[in-house]
């Protein structure tokens, strides 16, 4: 029954963090969306989208649209991870933590893939980093986006590593194996 347990438990703090990333990646959006004076219109968790009316949008306002999908999440990782307690033994607060900071994290990762495949001619149509880089390559590298993302991931990494959210998940993981 343990088992069963830790599935079930393992099983709802993967979904409960998934929901919480896509309720922060796209109010990462809709924040830009509103300073650019669009009206909300539709808000999904469920389809991962959020629309509106037209904004006043600049360049800058642009690019911020499409990176703040991403940076939303992130800098809520970095926070959570500081403000992470390594020595509650609570099983969903460890997974949910893990899972949380792993997909926040990673997301990272496609803005350093979809340049590379940006600078082929590859990149996929209607992606967040294919339309920030559609603005920002006109004058500059997409270089510079893959140098700032693997940053990013690293440090994403490296605070995950020091606050013990990756020893926790292996620690419970390896508790129910030996149960």
């Amino acid at each position: 029954m343990d088992k069963l347990r830790f599935i079930a438990v393992l099983l709802l703090s993967a979904l409960t963090a998934t929901i919480v990333y896509i309720l922060l990646h796209e109010t990462g959006h809709m924040i830009v969306m509103l300073s650019a004076g669009s009206k909300i219109t539709e808000f999904s968790i469920l389809h991962a989208h959020v629309s509106g009316t037209p904004g006043n949008y600049t360049d800058f306002s642009d690019l911020w649209l499409h990176a703040n999908g991403m940076l939303l999440p992130v800098i809520t990782g970095c926070v959570y991870a500081l403000l992470y307690n390594r020595n509650l033994k609570n099983r969903f607060y460890r997974f949910f933590s893990f899972f949380l900071l792993t997909i926040s994290f990673s997301a990272v990762l496609a803005w350093v893939l979809v340049p590379i495949l940006f600078m082929q001619g590859n990149a996929p149509g209607g992606d967040d980093v294919t339309k920030f880089l559609s603005n920002f390559a006109q004058d500059h590298s997409p270089l510079l986006v893959i140098a700032g993302a693997a940053v990013l991931f690293a440090a994403g990494l490296t605070l995950m590593i020091r606050r013990g959210v990756i020893r926790n998940y292996i620690e419970e993981i390896k508790a129910v194996k030996k149960s």
